[in-house]
């Protein structure tokens, strides 16, 4: 976890183990909120990704598709469940979407059944449709005015022989949403002893933790529990829900799907893999993809950090591991090299500890700073002295990082693909007050925060039937003290009115009242905040499933009604900290007579019409760019005279997705944004 204290709202009072349903006994961090279509079609979505990168296995040992219930199939014996619900919280899904408990009675309804999880659909399992599993806490708990529980159980699997096998993998299908802490409630346990002692392993796969957010759906997993179930004979694993040893309590709603469970040997012996690259201490800082040259470390104190984080995939301990760590620039010219030995990568099975890390981290310093600024790569390649790898693609992994003049940002601007909106107030037509933001640190002195730069969303400034409406918000830089947390931080505030002009130009920049001293060591966190209920939505794009750094932070109610910033979101927001004075780029455009419209039709499928105004003669030109920033048309429209202009452009042929636009002025640029379909 991070050095960092993070307030994460109202502490719960005790936790309850008891079948009976009770009144409310605890309050929550985070508030039970109704998941949403929106969010189960980003699940959905989520799900295809996932599974394209779930690791196989080898030669199947034990499987599992649920469509005999819980008495197992293929005569592998039957599945026992236990809760602290008098057995009422595992579900058999049979065909239809019927559930079944453990003793043969019908719910009676579709599950998920709660009455905050029913618009988030089935598991899309490999086989959903011959039968599934849930622990639906939600249904358990519904209506929550009749009180509610904190939900423990476990699903446990019949007695298997794995005698002969060196190695064991564990695969299944999963969704879940989960409330009301950022740690998952969500485990397998493994015996060889016929349940006398158990070994826990997190079973939350490649979730990025956090509360009241719908995983992948589906969510493939995978886990090597070698460890404890290799040339053993008694070996039973159980699927638990129980509550997360950080919190103690206060996991009572939401669903945990399960299917199409596999047991296999892992056939590769010799299988190092890169897990992720970065610039940057995420685990005790935070990383950046845009820098500020005033902020980089200085050479002499080690320069560019490398955080590179492997894993050993294979049955075989990889002896005199060499790490080289690569500074490039855009050409590919290598700038500088450092190497870094490990004398063994223990494989899961032969770990120092069971269960084994996941993944292991080591910190490189390149000794490398920028002079300049400018795009670089940062590139990390593994080899092993004792094998020959059978995946040698996943050994090497590359990041682009950015040196700028005045711009600090954690965020990708070129995989932009989401938008958070602000939840609907219980005041008919209105917002609840929203947030977003990001943490920043100073690691050299010196330098002023003139404002922010925000990506605000498509929907920014309209009301929740989607006609424009008021918005008043602030911008915000807080002076973080960790004793007490973001919300009660001393800050400096700035008042705007939202135009919504600001939405679908790209990053819109917003100055500070008065440029503010950032003092050499110190963490400050940034953002957009809408503080009072709303007609108008506070808006703003995102990165989605890449915070990684636990450098975000949201402005939501807790289970008291109070609101406060929340951390551990899964989302990075596209809010970026300035450090020199600035004018927003279309007011730069306008000043010079210069004014660029939306291009008609937006969404566009064919032709669309992009419409600017001059006031003076000038020579002009037109850029189309994708996200990656690649020039897909360019148009020299040559000396253009005063007046009301327009270019006409056939997107056919281009792939649906989100693009840029820029007129270009005697070098005076304004950009926005356009959708093709």
């Amino acid at each position: 976890m991070k050095h960092l204290t993070l307030t994460l709202g109202a502490i719960c009072i005790f936790a309850v183990a008891s079948g009976q349903r009770l009144e409310k006994i605890h309050t929550f961090a985070n508030t039970i909120t109704a998941a949403t279509v929106a969010e189960a079609d980003q699940a959905l979505l989520d799900g295809l990704v996932a599974r394209e990168t779930q690791r196989g296995g080898g030669n199947i040992l034990f499987a599992e598709d649920f469509s005999n219930g819980f008495d197992g199939i293929n005569g592998n014996g039957a599945w026992t469940t236990e809760d602290n619900a008098n057995d009422s919280l595992w579900i058999w899904v049979a065909p239809g979407n019927t559930g079944f408990y453990h003793n043969g009675d019908a719910t009676g309804v579709a599950h998920p059944g709660g009455e905050f999880s029913t618009n988030i659909g089935a598991l899309e399992s490999g086989t959903p449709e011959n039968g599934w599993m849930i622990f639906d806490c939600d249904y358990l708990n519904s209506p929550i005015a009749d009180g509610y529980q904190d939900t423990d159980g476990s699903l446990t699997s019949p007695m298997i022989d794995f005698t002969n096998n060196g190695s064991v993998i564990l695969s299944w299908d999963q969704y879940f949403r989960y409330c009301c802490y950022p740690y998952a409630p969500i485990y397998v346990d493994v015996t060889n002893d016929g349940g006398t002692t158990w070994t826990t392993f997190d079973g939350h796969g490649s979730f990025i933790e956090a509360a009241n957010t719908a995983s992948a759906n589906p969510l493939p997993t995978t886990l090597d529990i070698s460890c404890v179930a290799a040339y053993s004979d008694s070996v039973q694993f159980r699927f638990t829900y129980t509550q997360a040893p950080e919190t103690g309590n206060s996991y009572s709603h939401y669903y945990w799907g399960i299917d199409d469970v596999v047991v296999s040997s892992n056939v590769n012996a010799d299988d190092l893999a890169m897990v992720q690259l970065s610039n940057g201490d995420i685990f005790n800082v935070w990383e950046y993809r845009v820098t500020p040259l005033a902020q980089t470390i200085a050479a002499a104190d080690g320069g560019v950090l490398a955080c590179v984080i492997y894993r050993n995939n294979g049955t075989e301990n990889q002896d005199a591991v060499e790490v080289l760590v690569e500074v490039l620039n855009e050409t590919g010219d290598v700038l500088a090299t450092v190497t870094e030995t490990i004398p063994t990568v223990y494989s899961f099975a032969n770990g120092l500890n069971c269960p084994a890390n996941a993944q292991d981290t080591i910190y490189i310093a390149t000794g490398w700073e920028p002079s300049v600024t400018g795009n670089y790569i940062l590139r990390s390649t593994l080899t092993s002295g004792s094998s020959t790898d059978v995946t040698p693609e996943d050994n090497t992994m590359s990041k682009v990082i950015v040196f700028s003049d005045d711009e600090y940002g954690h965020d990708d601007e070129a995989v932009l693909d989401g938008e958070m909106f602000p939840r609907e107030s219980d005041i008919a037509g209105m917002y609840d007050p929203t947030g977003q933001g990001s943490f920043y640190h100073a690691v050299n002195g010196g330098s002023m925060a003139y404002g922010l730069t925000i990506d605000f969303g498509e929907n920014c400034g309209l009301n929740i039937d989607g006609a424009v409406a008021e918005l008043e918000f602030e911008t915000r830089l807080y002076f973080y003290d960790s004793a007490l947390g973001i919300t009660d931080s001393p800050f400096e505030s700035t008042f705007w009115t939202y135009d919504t002009d600001w939405s679908n130009v790209g990053p819109y920049y917003l100055a500070f009242e008065d440029p503010i001293s950032l003092d050499a060591g110190s963490v400050y966190f940034v953002g957009v905040i809408s503080e009072y209920e709303s007609e108008g939505g506070l808006t703003v794009q995102a990165q989605l499933n890449s915070d990684t750094d636990n450098s975000t932070g949201e402005y939501n109610v807790t289970g008291d009604g109070d609101f406060v910033w929340f951390t551990s979101q899964t989302y990075t927001p596209a809010i970026r900290l300035i450090l020199s004075e600035r004018v927003a780029v279309d007011e730069i455009a306008n000043l010079n007579g210069i004014n660029l419209g939306q291009n008609v039709p937006n969404p566009a499928t064919n032709i669309t019409t992009f419409n600017f105004n001059i006031t003076q003669n000038r020579t002009v030109k037109f850029e189309i760019r994708d996200l990656s920033g690649r020039i897909v048309k360019s148009i020299e429209k040559g000396s253009l005279g005063a007046g009301a202009h327009s270019i006409t452009y056939d997107v056919s042929s281009l792939s649906s997705g989100l693009y840029t636009y820029t007129l270009i002025a005697d070098g005076i640029s304004i950009t926005k944004k356009m959708v093709v379909r």
